[in-house]
């Protein structure tokens, strides 16, 4: 091997070593510290654009699933005013049967027909009445605002057919007395009220079925509402193990082995000392030209 002075080729290699087991020692002290495999683009590029485009699903699934809760909220809310609305309906048609018998006189008839007034001053207030947040549930406003229904938004993308749940208009239109049948347009016999309803116990009797109508109304109501609480209840569970396994597969991608990573930095330690103290010794080479001059 020639002994030159200008060019130590020997340092140099040496000090490249050094650089890489600087760098190496760097990377595993920086991934160990930040518990991640990849810190920068630079690490992994690819890693990188997967592991963002899972923790967006993650995010948006966790939004989702708060979504599901609130909508099933919603529902349990709608749910409840029309159990009230139910047990003021079988209370009216209680009376209405009662009232058919014709052993009453006129004033029992009356009073009967003053609570069934009051029963349905109760139900057109719970009608008007029901929200949940602002919304009103039991007056027909959701339908005017959505046509489809009310839009409950169970997934982390755009694609309605695979990322929403729509409860029909129906459920939510108006629950008014009236709406419901028990008089007027909407009713089996036309009554134009409860007066004319509760005159005779023959009239009274026909009124039976024009409180069916409005209880059929109701209890078709709530068996939808039951039927969409049960598909957000899946879609609940499905959120779950979305969740998980996008986080599995970002951990995968992005989550640091401190085991490995702390072999990697011994490793990397001891190149450097050996680099560090070999560069000494190959500085001094050209020394020997000394030597020989001499």
């Amino acid at each position: 091997m020639a002994i030159i002075v200008n060019t130590n080729m020997s340092a140099l290699k040496t000090q490249a070593n050094l650089n890489n087991a600087t760098n190496s020692l760097n990377t595993a002290l920086n991934r160990m510290s930040t518990g991640l495999k990849i810190n920068s683009a630079a690490d992994d590029a690819a890693g990188m654009f997967v592991a963002s485009n899972l923790n967006t699903q993650i995010r948006g699934s966790k939004v989702a699933q708060s979504n599901v809760a609130t909508g099933i909220n919603v529902l349990q809310t709608a749910e409840g005013d029309f159990g009230v609305i139910e047990d003021n309906l079988l209370r009216i048609r209680d009376l209405a049967t009662q009232a058919a018998n014709g052993v009453y006189d006129e004033k029992s008839l009356t009073a009967m027909e003053d609570e069934v007034k009051a029963r349905v001053e109760e139900i057109n207030r719970i009608a008007k009445s029901s929200n949940f947040n602002g919304l009103n549930l039991l007056d027909g406003s959701i339908a005017k605002t959505d046509p489809s229904g009310l839009r409950l938004q169970v997934g982390a993308n755009s694609a309605t057919e695979t990322n929403a749940i729509y409860v029909a208009p129906e459920v939510f239109d108006n629950a008014s007395a009236q709406a419901l049948g028990l008089y007027g347009a909407n009713s089996v016999n036309n009554f134009t009220s409860i007066e004319e309803a509760f005159e005779f116990a023959s009239t009274a009797a026909k009124f039976i079925a024009d409180v069916d109508v409005a209880l059929q109304n109701v209890t078709t109501r709530k068996a939808t509402i039951g039927a969409v609480q049960n598909r957000l209840n899946s879609a609940a569970d499905s959120l779950v193990t979305t969740i998980e396994n996008a986080t599995s597969a970002k951990s995968t991608i992005m989550d640091a082995d401190i085991a490995e990573e702390s072999a990697n930095y011994t490793k990397a330690q001891i190149l450097q000392q050996t680099s560090a103290t070999l560069l000494v010794q190959a500085n001094q080479l050209p020394s020997l030209a000394l030597n020989l001059i001499g």
